[in-house]
């Protein structure tokens, strides 16, 4: 499942750059039609770079990361990186700074400790059409999901 999908309850918890669109959009549901629909950055004008942080519906583990810069031809990051934070509160890089195409879905298998937040880092700038975490929920989040399911459906 998509651990970093806003329909499941994922969320943007901070971020560098929201001067075109939010965050947020780079986990709504479904494919970008435009490059409106993902999160778009201003051109730096430092030698720092954008990112944003994402706390993920439940922990999990990771297994797949998509990176997804399709209709961004011309202010697509030319970097990427993403760190994750344990459920111990350790970080941890999780893919490292990695070379991106402009419009084009990037996966990228991985396998991670259990994992509650991660951070994008795009270098230097531009933006994403998506972002998907895909994983499995711990065991301890697949209970507590489960019991809050079944208590909402008999009460």
């Amino acid at each position: 499942m998509d651990l970093a999908a806003l329909e499941n309850g994922a969320r943007v918890l901070d971020c560098s750059d929201r001067f075109y669109s939010s965050p947020d959009n780079m986990l709504f549901p479904g494919l970008a039609r435009t490059q409106a629909e993902g999160w778009e950055t201003a051109r730096r004008r430092d030698t720092g770079n954008d990112w944003a942080e994402i706390a993920l519906f439940a922990p999990g583990t990771i297994e797949l990361a998509e990176l997804d810069t399709s209709n961004l031809k011309f202010n697509a990051p030319a970097e990427a990186q993403l760190t994750a934070t344990t459920t111990e509160g350790d970080q941890t890089v999780i893919l490292p700074r990695t070379r991106l195409q402009p419009d084009t879905r990037h996966r990228y298998r991985l396998k991670t400790p259990e994992v509650e937040k991660v951070r994008l880092d795009i270098h230097p700038d531009g933006g994403l059409a998506r972002l998907r975490l895909w994983g499995l929920l711990t065991p301890k989040s697949e209970q507590a999901i489960t019991a809050r399911w079944n208590a909402h459906i008999y009460e």
